[in-house]
């Protein structure tokens, strides 16, 4: 708003200024010297005081809304990209459930080899230790006659 009304001023103060002025049209530049097959123009504003007050109350408006409209925009765009992320993320797990199907199909297409059991060789003796006693009492040793 205070951009506006500063405006508003700078467009006063040169309008009185250009008001002494006469301003030439060449071709499609304007100047302040005549050149050749020049036109002149009145600089001043033919607006009255309240269709310029009229004029600047629109811009204002006209500027709100445009700011209103940018904060619904980066909003829309921030709801997207959420969208966007989760829909990302979905399709992430699901391709990797399928490449993950896709590897337990393949495996359980694989053909089944069985190893064959190795046979006891016949010609090795093996000799085991009697086991120790569980309890204390079992341990101890026999008494001694005299």
């Amino acid at each position: 708003m205070p951009y506006f009304l500063i405006c508003g001023l700078a467009l006063a103060f040169a309008s009185a200024q250009l008001s002494a002025q006469t301003v030439y049209r060449c071709g499609n530049e304007y100047r302040d010297t005549p050149c050749p097959n020049a036109i002149a123009l009145d600089p001043r504003d033919s607006r009255t005081p309240a269709q310029s007050a009229q004029a600047e109350r629109q811009a204002a408006q006209d500027a709100a809304l445009a700011q209103q409209m940018e904060k619904s925009r980066l909003q829309a765009e921030a709801a997207a990209a959420k969208r966007l992320q989760a829909q990302a993320q979905t399709e992430a797990a699901q391709e990797k459930k399928r490449v993950a199907d896709a590897k337990a199909l393949e495996r359980a297409q694989e053909p089944v080899v069985l190893k064959a059991q190795k046979k006891p060789r016949e010609d090795v003796f093996t000799v085991r230790s009697p086991k120790p006693p569980k309890n204390a009492a079992s341990a101890a040793p026999p008494p001694k006659s005299p």
